[in-house]
């Protein structure tokens, strides 16, 4: 058996296989290289792979908002950092424990409530250790330092999306250097 195209205004549209002594011309096909594909070009002597379409603007502005997004997870990733180097997650439910905590701080620096020993004991990092907590004061210090930073990362990014969706042509969107300005580690 042999593989042979059909070809059709110079563009492979299909591959057949024949027998080895079947006359190609009678089926209307040319033979070629065994790694000929459909789409590739022949111009009755060469055969070559189609050219890469070229990405068009709102592709790379895509591409450039998916670099920005995938960026700022790798930071929400890494947690905030600590002057100990320990970390804070940034996840969604770890952030809702902290407001939480951060309203267990203010009702007991109020004194409508008592500052609860299960967070006197200390607040748990990324790295499962525990960060004390000895005061409502040292809470709401933690929350509000780990939300600042949480923030401060939102609203880099939202910046760096609103230059590319503000952007006019693909140079424009080149020069966003998406790695410059995000917060510095708290560590």
């Amino acid at each position: 058996m042999k593989q042979a195209y059909v070809v059709e205004a110079g563009v492979v549209v299909n591959t057949v296989m024949l027998e080895d002594d079947a006359k190609l011309a009678e089926f209307n096909v040319v033979d070629g290289p065994a790694d000929v594909q459909i789409g590739w070009i022949f111009d009755g002597v060469s055969w070559s792979a189609p050219a890469e379409p070229a990405s068009s603007f709102e592709d790379l502005r895509k591409a450039k908002l998916a670099s920005i997004t995938a960026f700022a997870n790798i930071l929400f990733s890494a947690g905030a950092s600590l002057p100990s180097g320990l970390h804070i997650a940034l996840d969604d439910g770890s952030r809702a424990d902290l407001t939480a905590m951060a309203a267990t701080a203010t009702a007991a620096a109020s004194g409508a409530v008592s500052w609860p020993d299960s967070y006197a004991r200390g607040w748990i990092t990324i790295e499962n250790l525990r960060i004390p907590l000895a005061t409502p004061a040292d809470g709401l210090a933690l929350a509000a330092s780990v939300g600042d930073y949480y923030a401060a990362i939102v609203q880099h990014r939202r910046d760096l999306k609103d230059a590319a969706l503000a952007a006019e042509n693909a140079a424009a969107l080149d020069a966003i250097d998406i790695a410059a300005g995000w917060p510095a580690p708290q560590g």
